[in-house]
């Protein structure tokens, strides 16, 4: 309908009807116009907020994109990205992580989920492990971090750790992981069903059953292989089997002691606990032995020696005594103290007795200090090796 009053007052000349109409439709026109031209640059600065303030995000939309925003009337949760930060131990080291996100899994709780944490571990004097994984939690509270999923750590010295799950206590200065784990380095190759590392006192336990290989020896053990990282001394505990070029060597527990500044040169063996060593067709028991290697050659052992129930065994007959001396170049055995040879029927009693273990050939010395003579019951029709010789 037409409105006659503003008709009418347009032909009183009280006003302008179509001017201001003109009017109104210009300042709508101005306003239109600004609008387009703030928009962009109120949509700039929105995107900006909610970069830089995450909180700002609109929870139903976000929400399947962030697990951890907070939920409605939950306080804010912490949220970093691309971030460095530092944890000091107990001896006031420092180890540094970047991560591409950190947050809290639950406001107020200082548990963190870390994404791609990657680090440098401080573990002594100018000691360090570079360490990496896919994803890590960081207790703040307890000072502990754990690491899931593609673990890698690479030791100063060149050694890398392969695992799918770590965990280290920056208070007790102590780590450990029940995933099965992989290293290698200079010194050789290891296997393990789990890991302890002691950083105060330079100890790595590979625990479960685990494997050491290098080019000459492999070690094998049920229970655990120790590394003492000082003392250069490696122990293998529980049906313990070391295998090198020469024989293979079983005990309840293995120490094996490397030359200063090498890994793989090995020094001396102590084995302990039903202890034997099987070469070709024969086998040597005690209950303790020590192998010390030559020195002109590199993991090859001069002589072993044997301590206690010492016993001989060949294709042709068993000796026995209380000490005994092995010379695997020579593939001779040298028994001491109560011998008792056993071959072909006949029983042998001396002081001291020396068996080719190539040939099977036995000699049995008397002792001329008690006196003592070499005694015996021959029921056989030969007996080899010479019975009345003395020392």
């Amino acid at each position: 309908m037409v409105d006659y009053r503003k008709i009418d007052a347009f032909f009183n000349g009280e006003t302008a009807f179509e001017k201001k109409e003109a009017s109104t439709l210009c300042r709508r026109a101005r306003l239109l116009r600004l609008a387009k031209l703030l928009m962009p640059s109120l949509a700039a600065v929105l995107i900006a907020l909610l970069l830089l303030f995450p909180s700002l995000k609109d929870n139903d939309v976000v929400q399947s994109l962030d697990v951890t925003l907070p939920k409605k009337g939950e306080l804010e949760k912490l949220h970093m990205e691309k971030t460095e930060f530092s944890i000091t131990d107990k001896n006031n080291k420092i180890s540094t992580f970047f991560a591409d996100l950190v947050d809290e899994t639950k406001a107020g709780s200082k548990l963190l989920k870390i994404i791609n944490p990657a680090g440098v571990l401080s573990v002594g004097e100018n000691k360090f492990i570079n360490i990496d994984s896919d994803i890590g939690y960081y207790n703040q509270a307890a000072q502990i971090i754990e690491l899931k999923q593609n673990v890698v750590a690479v030791y100063d010295e060149g050694t890398t750790a392969e695992t799918e799950y770590a965990r280290y206590d920056f208070k007790a200065n102590y780590g450990n992981g029940n995933q099965q784990v992989y290293a290698y380095g200079a010194w050789g190759k290891l296997w393990a069903e789990g890991f302890k590392y002691y950083q105060e006192k330079e100890l790595i336990v590979l625990t479960g059953k685990s494997k050491v290989k290098n080019e000459d020896n492999t070690l094998w053990a049920d229970k655990e292989i120790r590394y003492y990282r000082t003392e250069n001394r490696l122990e293998a505990e529980q049906n313990v089997k070391a295998v090198n070029l020469e024989n293979t060597m079983y005990a309840d527990l293995m120490k094996t002691f490397f030359v200063a500044g090498s890994q793989k040169e090995i020094e001396k063996i102590e084995a302990y606990g039903n202890v034997r060593i099987i070469d070709d067709a024969n086998t040597i028991y005690a209950d303790k032995m020590i192998a010390l290697m030559r020195a002109d050659k590199k993991n090859t052992i001069e002589k072993i020696e044997a301590f206690d129930n010492v016993k001989v065994v060949t294709s042709d007959g068993t000796a026995n005594g209380n000490y005994g001396l092995y010379f695997p170049e020579k593939n001779e055995v040298e028994l001491r103290h109560n011998v008792i040879i056993i071959q072909d029927g006949n029983v042998i009693k001396g002081d001291k007795a020396v068996t080719n273990l190539t040939t099977s050939v036995s000699k049995v010395l008397a002792d001329k200090t008690n006196k003592k003579r070499v005694s015996g019951v021959i029921t056989g029709a030969t007996v080899k090796g010479e019975k009345h010789d003395e020392k």
